[in-house]
C-alpha cells in the first residue's frame, strides 16, 4: 500500500491516453487554418505605431520634398502679397491650395507627407474648400495696404 503524504503522486489520478485522432483533455480542437485573404501589401491604417519610427521621421522631416513645395508656395504667396498686393497674395496661395488638392488626389497612397492628413477624400474636400475660401477672399480684399 502506497502512503499519499510520502509518494510524489499524492490524490492524482492517471490521465488516459487520448486516442488517435481525437484531442485529449489538455489540448483543444485545432481550428481550421483560414485561407489568406490577400497577400498584398498592409492598408497603412492597419499597420500598427512604432514611436521610434515616427521620431525617426520628424528628425527627417527636412528631406521630405512635400514640406519643401508646400513652403515654398507659401513663401511666394507671401513675397507675392507683399510685393503686388494682398489680393494678388491671395490669388497666388488659392492657387497653391489647389494645386495641393490636385496633387492630394491623383498621387498614389498613402501620399505626400504634408498633404496626407486624415482620408483621401476629406483632404481633398477640405484643400479644395479653402481654395474656394481664400479665392472669395481675394475677390473682397482692398488691393494694397490698408
Amino acid at each position: 500500500m502506497v502512503h499519499e503524504r510520502t509518494s510524489s503522486g499524492a490524490g492524482l489520478r492517471p490521465t488516459p491516453l487520448p486516442r488517435v485522432g481525437e484531442p485529449g483533455p489538455e489540448q483543444p480542437a485545432a481550428p481550421a487554418p483560414e485561407p489568406l485573404a490577400s497577400s498584398g501589401p498592409i492598408p497603412v491604417e492597419q499597420v500598427p505605431l512604432d514611436p521610434r519610427a515616427i521620431a525617426r521621421a520628424s528628425l527627417a522631416a527636412d528631406r521630405n520634398a512635400s514640406l519643401w513645395w508646400v513652403s515654398g508656395g507659401i513663401l511666394v504667396a507671401l513675397v507675392v502679397s507683399l510685393a503686388v498686393g494682398t489680393r494678388a497674395g491671395s490669388v497666388v496661395l488659392a492657387a497653391v491650395v489647389a494645386a495641393c488638392a490636385v496633387v492630394r488626389w491623383t498621387a498614389p497612397a498613402p501620399g505626400p507627407v504634408a498633404l496626407s492628413v486624415r482620408a483621401k477624400g476629406i483632404d481633398v474636400t477640405v484643400l479644395f474648400l479653402l481654395a474656394l475660401g481664400l479665392s472669395l477672399l481675394a475677390a473682397v480684399l482692398p488691393d494694397g495696404w490698408v
